[in-house]
């Protein structure tokens, strides 16, 4: 692109946009927000004025038509990701949408393939990959003192979630509560082990009983690589708690915890005696209010990675097939838990 921008439209102006995505977009030099869309108009208004956005409209179909558009943030309730997402791919825009991808692996999967064939670039906002500390702790599992990768341990625990309005599910029902909260927040883990081990091969899975409004669940999973690792998680916790380890044969182990920091492990590290008395580690705290100017790290790292792409013609990642990827393993964890029973991953390619 002959200007190095990237003119972008937006569809859904809410809480996460106005908090998150929107000053990532501002902050971004590549990124020319021309557009914006939202059920309700005096939302779509007020964000494409304060945002210098010359269009607003309540209507996405509307807004994909718009002249000189190049890609499209899809950021609306998720049961219209897959039908706004197809239709933007369709029209020859870039696109940007958050997860999940669609609310099936099924419409994931159609998401994707009107993908393929397609010079164009995608992006999932399974933003936790994007971290400063998740990057840092894949690139020390790509060395060549880390070795093999051998044992994935994760773990996530929130004092949340309430299911929100928008998403068309019962929140009467423990079942669906459970299937949001893998939508909504194990996802972004899904996305991750895969960012970190490869494709998963089987899950086998047990959800805890018995304590009504309070859901927790373990995974053990089997990777192709022939590593094996678990996932421990749960729901209406006293406070928040993401962490997640990987184990390589050098030995080396890197830990990650709640976005900011990271824990680095080795028998050869100018510190600590190690064996079973203490432990050879540095450490390293990036902070996590404000990182990049905005709330939360990782969120404008994705969206810089999605305009490199753009303008580069690279691949960006966590692209649709990702996407559709980790909802596979999604609904295969979904499975084994309803079941209680070992289930492999099956993605049908």
């Amino acid at each position: 692109m002959e200007d190095r921008r990237v003119n972008v439209g937006i569809v859904g102006c809410g809480g996460l946009p106005q908090g998150v995505l929107l000053p990532c977009i501002a902050a971004i030099p590549e990124l020319n927000l021309i557009a914006t869309c939202d059920l309700d108009p005096g939302r779509a208004e007020m964000v494409a004025n304060r945002y210098g956005a010359g269009t607003w409209t309540t209507d996405w179909r509307e807004l994909l038509d718009i002249n000189g558009l190049d890609g499209v943030m899809v950021v609306a309730p998720p049961a219209v990701h897959e039908e706004v997402g197809i239709a933007a791919l369709e029209r020859g825009l870039h696109l940007f949408i958050e997860k999940p991808p669609s609310m099936t692996a099924e419409g994931a999967m159609r998401l994707f393939r009107a993908s393929r064939g397609r010079d164009l670039k995608t992006l999932v906002g399974t933003v936790q990959r994007h971290t400063p500390v998740c990057r840092m702790a894949k690139d020390i599992t790509m060395r060549d003192d880390f070795g093999k990768p051998l044992l994935y341990q994760a773990r996530y625990c929130t004092p949340g979630p309430g299911m929100r309005m928008d998403w068309g599910m019962n929140r009467e029902s423990e079942d669906e509560m459970l299937h949001f909260f893998l939508l909504d927040h194990i996802i972004h883990h899904i996305d991750l082990t895969r960012f970190f081990m490869g494709e998963v091969e089987a899950v086998s899975a047990f959800r805890t009983r018995g304590v009504p409004d309070r859901y927790a669940f373990a995974a053990n999973l089997k990777f192709k690589s022939g590593a094996s690792g678990s996932l421990s998680c749960g729901f209406r916790a006293p406070s928040f708690d993401n962490n997640v380890v990987i184990y390589g044969d050098g030995p080396v182990a890197v830990e990650v915890t709640n976005w900011s920091r990271l824990e680095y492990r080795a028998e050869n590290l100018p510190v600590g005696k190690g064996g079973y008395e203490d432990s050879t580690k540095v450490s390293w705290d990036g902070g996590i209010s404000y990182q990049d100017g905005v709330m939360r790290p990782g969120y404008r790292t994705e969206l810089s990675l999605w305009a490199d792409g753009i303008l580069s013609g690279t691949r960006c990642h966590a692209d649709v097939e990702d996407a559709w990827r980790d909802m596979v393993v999604l609904e295969t964890l979904l499975e084994s838990l309803r079941v209680e029973e070992p289930r492999e991953v099956e993605y049908g390619e």
